[in-house]
């Protein structure tokens, strides 16, 4: 019973560790905002995610979104400020996930409070959406 609880005890401290380590390895000074993103009449169980990072001139914006299973195979339009900005496929799986970061030399939108994110299907039928 003791070997259990203090196997319990390690796993759970390791787990602490782990969970915490994304963040402390996270750059300096920079700055994070994160939104839900929520579905639609046509899409009500898609959820979702967009999170901008900027640290000086460094920008990061990754959106993802899930449960459009009915989608799978399927590619969408992620739309940032009205601007078309990605075409993923959807996963076997019903999930969307795209990370661009201009460290990479790829397109970033500059968020500011007020920004938009919309995910469509390419006939234009809105899946999901939220502003920052």
């Amino acid at each position: 019973m003791r070997r259990t609880t203090l196997i319990g005890a390690i796993a759970a401290c390791l787990a602490l560790v782990v969970v915490a380590a994304p963040a402390a390895s996270a750059k300096g000074g920079g700055t994070t905002r994160a939104i839900a993103l929520k579905g639609t009449i046509s899409f009500p169980n898609a959820t979702g995610k967009a999170v901008s990072k900027v640290n000086g001139s460094e920008r990061e914006l990754e959106v993802e979104v899930q449960h459009i299973r009915s989608l799978a195979g399927k590619r969408v339009n992620i739309f940032v400020n009205g601007t078309r900005w990605a075409t993923p496929r959807v996963s076997s799986l019903g999930q969307v996930n795209v990370d661009r970061s201009t460290e990479r030399g790829q397109r970033v939108p500059t968020i500011r409070s007020g920004s938009t994110v919309r995910v469509r299907t390419l006939g234009g039928t809105l899946i999901a959406r939220g502003s920052f």
